[in-house]
């Protein structure tokens, strides 16, 4: 376990942190609409290989005028960095000091409030992904790279627990209900788990484009049509986004690259709606979507607040997107924010 709170943030920063002239996902498909999530279809495979893996730029700018609100305000060392929402609307977030919080779905519509205003529900040596399973029980990836490092779980009102060891660094979590398995990102080594409710460990996805000289494997999310999505934060100079079908099995199809651009350098948590994939592009504080023609367009920068944004993720009940500020280099902002979309 790491001693203190700075050390654990010292950790995770040299973790995520991506260098681009500024100073560990989860979630299922949001979407109301059952048509189709597959990035690219609109071209052939080799098109939409070819087209896609080019690095560029956003080739659309945010044309939404829509404010981004700071919902919960959490300044000082213990930043957040993961969220999940339940069933029931709640929002859950992590603590990277190793706190787990809820707030309640009836206040996720508010501004302004503060940690005081959220309930803690578990303590473990260090959160990063947080996921909720079906029967409540709070999954969360804990980095502190020694014997803690895993998957730890928290069931409704019994002791919280670590699941798996995971060495490197385990980062992003998403449930599979179907076949009652997480699946986690090891942004390390680049590779990706299938982790079972009763804590059995196999490696689901091994890539060499997961794997790079920096961080690699991060955020993952699915789409309506059981497709997974990952996030790679840095290949060279640019960012990736990966698909990777799963077959009838459950095992990982053959991936592909659907976007490698300098526009998702820094991609970290992820998440889908009506096909288009949301990215926080962490060291360039802001938030990108990317179409299901690989078009990337800015929704949110700076300029809204963004400070080294860690996660995505839609509230189920309504448009609205949550952004949670890691703020690795000022503390003080730290904070998960909400915009319309």
């Amino acid at each position: 376990m790491l001693d203190d709170s700075l050390t654990r943030r010292a950790l995770l920063a040299s973790g995520v942190a991506v260098t681009l002239g500024v100073t560990g996902c989860v979630e299922t498909d949001q979407s109301s609409t059952p048509a189709n999530t597959a990035t690219g279809e609109t071209a052939t495979a080799t098109e939409t290989e070819t087209a896609l893996t080019t690095p560029q730029p956003d080739t659309q700018a945010s044309t939404s005028t829509s404010s981004v609100e700071t919902v919960v305000s959490i300044p000082g060392e213990r930043v957040p960095e993961n969220m999940a929402f339940d069933a029931d609307g709640n929002l859950y977030f992590g603590i990277t000091a190793g706190e787990v919080r809820r707030l309640s779905s009836g206040r996720v519509g508010e501004t302004g409030l503060t940690l005081a205003d959220t309930k803690q529900l578990a303590t473990m040596p260090g959160a990063v992904g947080v996921e909720i399973g079906p029967d409540g029980t709070v999954y969360v990836a804990v980095a502190t790279q020694d014997d803690n490092a895993g998957v730890w779980a928290a069931p409704p009102g019994d002791e919280v627990s670590q699941l798996v060891g995971i060495s490197g660094f385990p980062n992003d979590i998403l449930f599979d209900a179907d076949r009652s398995r997480m699946l986690v990102t090891e942004s390390s080594r680049g590779v990706v788990h299938a982790v079972g409710t009763d804590g059995l460990r196999e490696r689901w996805l091994d890539d060499d484009r997961l794997s790079t000289e920096s961080f690699g494997a991060n955020g993952i999310t699915r789409g309506t049509d059981g497709t997974i999505y990952i996030a790679v934060t840095q290949a060279g100079e640019t960012g990736r986004l990966m698909k990777v079908p799963v077959q009838s099995d459950g095992s990982a199809g053959e991936a592909s690259t659907v976007l490698e651009s300098e526009a998702i350098l820094g991609a970290d948590g992820i998440t889908i709606r009506d096909g288009d994939i949301y990215i926080a592009a962490n060291s360039q504080n802001r938030v990108v979507r990317v179409d299901t023609g690989g078009t990337t367009e800015t929704i949110a920068t700076a300029d809204d607040g963004l400070v080294f944004p860690s996660d995505v993720l839609f509230d189920p009940t309504s448009n609205d997107l949550f952004i949670c500020n890691f703020a690795n280099q000022s503390p003080d902002d730290g904070a998960i924010l909400r915009r319309k979309i």
